[in-house]
């Protein structure tokens, strides 16, 4: 929560809100519509371009000598909350996160808004901006500029730049059979967002959801890059877990590695009160497009409760990050994240077999 009290315009007759169809990255197309609308797209190559539209990577990156890679992304969406200048922290906090996805460090980014101005006051614009600018500021980055045009529904977002070492470079095609997947953050945050919209969720539960979703995944990289001098050398690969959820992305790292991937549903950790808000069948519409995309690569080895089934899909916005650990080093890695205040679990394992397929089991 911010200490310089937004205003929130929930009491508002007119709400940040009221026009949005779908919130944060469950507003984002599906995985099996957004293959549709590329593949006509060139496949450009490149000796420099190290990541690219293949795989769906988090970000592109581009070398630009032996020492220095440039790493780039955007990413944008609607109101999660009336609050503006909580959405700003947000959105911001989940477009920084495909930088360090790549192992990178963010250094500048560029604010994109899209603002009806004959439906909101400009106040609510500007706190969406400073929201944004202050946690640019908290990741060790500038905001140096951007572009706003009129719209009926409000997006607000950032273009990003960072850089990283080649060689100290993350994928999500890394992943090799036997690495163990770590996973940070508790998941649940679009069924959470889903419970605060319908006026549901307590201050405390609140405070939870909202210190999630603000919390940057840099502290994470930090904690791994100090294990040794080559972080590739124990980390294989790592995405985030944003809008086609936990299993859509991990999905898409075990196909893009050629390796299949099991998840015990007894280790996952999941935000306060979602998944009794998911029994009662609050579960954002996206989270059964993602079940439609990715449903049919998955083997429950045993029934479980929807409910838990529901949260493997649901899109998180401002979600944590996977990691493919070399089976040796899964427990330092643990530690180093868990010491560096970064709540982290071993969730399953990269497993040889069919590419993309996951056993979901619980043992």
């Amino acid at each position: 929560m911010s200490n310089n009290n937004p205003k929130d315009l929930s009491s508002n007759d007119k709400r940040l809100t009221s026009n949005v169809k779908a919130a944060g990255c469950a507003a984002k197309m599906s995985s099996a519509e957004l293959k549709q609308v590329l593949a006509g797209l060139p496949k450009i190559k490149s000796a420099n371009l190290l990541a690219g539209i293949d795989n769906f990577e988090d970000a592109a990156v581009y070398k630009l000598n032996d020492d220095l890679a440039m790493v780039k992304s955007m990413d944008f969406f609607p109101p999660v909350l009336d609050d503006p200048y909580l959405f700003g922290q947000i959105a911001a906090t989940n477009a920084l996160s495909d930088i360090y996805a790549m192992g990178g460090k963010p250094t500048l980014a560029l604010a994109m808004l899209v603002f009806p101005t004959c439906d909101l006051p400009l106040s609510t614009a500007a706190e969406i901006l400073r929201g944004g600018a202050d946690q640019v500021e908290k990741a060790g980055a500038i905001i140096a500029g951007g572009h706003s045009i009129q719209g009926t529904e409000v997006l607000y977002g950032l273009s990003v730049t960072g850089f990283v070492h080649p060689e100290k470079l993350l994928t999500n095609s890394g992943a090799r059979a036997g690495d163990q997947i770590v996973m940070t953050k508790a998941l649940g945050t679009g069924v959470g967002l889903l419970a605060l919209k319908a006026g549901l969720l307590d201050e405390d539960t609140r405070g939870m959801l909202v210190s999630s979703l603000t919390t940057l995944n840099d502290r994470a990289i930090d904690a791994l890059a100090h294990l040794g001098t080559n972080t590739c050398h124990y980390i294989h690969a790592c995405t985030d877990i944003t809008g086609f959820g936990l299993i859509g992305h991990i999905q898409e790292m075990s196909k893009a590695s050629k390796v299949s991937a099991t998840i015990n549903i007894k280790h996952l950790r999941f935000l306060p009160g979602v998944l009794e808000f998911a029994r009662q069948g609050l579960v954002p519409a996206a989270a059964y497009g993602n079940r439609k995309s990715f449903e049919t690569n998955v083997s429950y080895i045993k029934d479980f409760p929807l409910e838990f089934t529901d949260l493997l899909y649901d899109p998180q916005t401002a979600g944590g990050l996977i990691f493919a650990v070399a089976n040796e080093h899964a427990e330092a890695c643990l530690k180093a994240l868990n010491g560096s205040g970064v709540a982290a679990t071993i969730i399953g394992q990269f497993l040889e077999g069919i590419p993309g397929h996951i056993d979901i089991t619980m043992n």
